[in-house]
């Protein structure tokens, strides 16, 4: 496994990409910058949840349930392993079962000391660090907040002559950078290999495109840079690299057509630790590189996956 950056832009229209649980479920904005926020969370979430289309074995950290009732982890656990195994055989079949658990790792509980005693359990407890982590996914430009309200088709009582109201707010549009890294290092201790890689960012992928609740769809993948680099040292920041260049002002940006991507901070960065990278490859949508092709530097590499 070679260390590796990842640069995703994706965008969205009318949308609301990451609820703020303390602010109603609005949507997450920096009140200094107007800039929108998406969690690191929202992200891997995505990712687990487009491949458990294809296989939900693979994920562990996922909703169980027993007679209607939500598991914590202990019980999840237990639900999935033999956690009355060594410590190393518990971290080899984690490791084995669960994609999600060598990408981004966790902490996993196991056992508290009355239940090691009773049940003759030898470990309370796992920890991996994830080789793949991604930053807070940032908007490349102020963001327009939308407020609606609008009435329910149903009364909030039997004995009530009105229907109940809802309000909510959205993003008009937003264009966002995710920056990931995938480190070597951390990689050869979950044992992830360039075949999962491949399968967390064709996820990562589709899955933006594939969210399909009311007030995430639409949401799109518009381009992917992957730079593997032949040893430990990499360029880092890469997210604030790139720049929208428009005629309008930020907030009143409403689709890909409205500006341009400026790669050339970018371009500048990597050239000059060229020496250090094996190859740099990408992934574009058609509207994506209508728009932004001339941007693009002859040496990237496309790719699909």
């Amino acid at each position: 496994m070679k260390k590796k950056e990842i640069l995703f832009l994706w965008d969205g229209e009318n949308f609301n990409p990451n609820g703020d649980m303390l602010r109603d479920n609005a949507p997450r904005i920096d009140d200094e910058t107007g800039i929108a926020e998406v969690t690191d969370v929202r992200i891997k979430r995505t990712i687990r949840d487009e491949i458990m289309k294809k296989d939900e074995s693979t994920i562990f950290i996922k909703e169980y349930k027993r007679d209607e009732n939500i598991l914590d982890c202990k019980s999840a656990i237990r639900e999935v392993i033999n956690v009355k195994q060594e410590k190393i055989e518990i971290e080899k079949e984690i490791l084995s079962k669960f994609i999600d658990i060598r990408a981004f790792g966790g902490v996993l509980p196991i056992s508290d000391k009355d239940e090691m005693k009773k049940e003759g359990i030898k470990t309370a407890g796992i920890q991996f660090i994830g080789p793949i982590q991604f930053r807070m996914s940032r908007s490349l430009h102020r963001v327009a907040v939308e407020h609606i309200k609008g009435t329910g088709a149903f009364a909030s009582g039997s004995d009530k002559a009105n229907k109940t109201f809802r309000e909510e707010d959205f993003l008009n549009y937003a264009m966002f950078a995710t920056y990931g890294i995938v480190d070597n290092h951390s990689a050869k201790i979950t044992n992830l290999s360039e075949d999962d890689v491949k399968v967390i960012l064709g996820a990562l992928w589709s899955g933006t495109k594939n969210l399909i609740t009311r007030t995430k769809m639409g949401q799109m993948p518009r381009f992917m840079l992957v730079i593997t680099y032949k040893n430990d040292t990499f360029a880092g920041d890469l997210n604030n690299c790139v720049a929208i260049n428009s005629s309008k002002e930020d907030i009143e940006i409403r689709s890909i057509n409205d500006f341009t991507i400026d790669f050339s901070r970018l371009k500048a960065k990597l050239t000059r630790y060229a020496q250090e990278i094996e190859k740099i490859e990408y992934m574009s949508d058609f509207d994506f590189e209508q728009n932004n092709r001339s941007q693009f530097d002859s040496n990237w590499i496309k790719i699909g996956f």
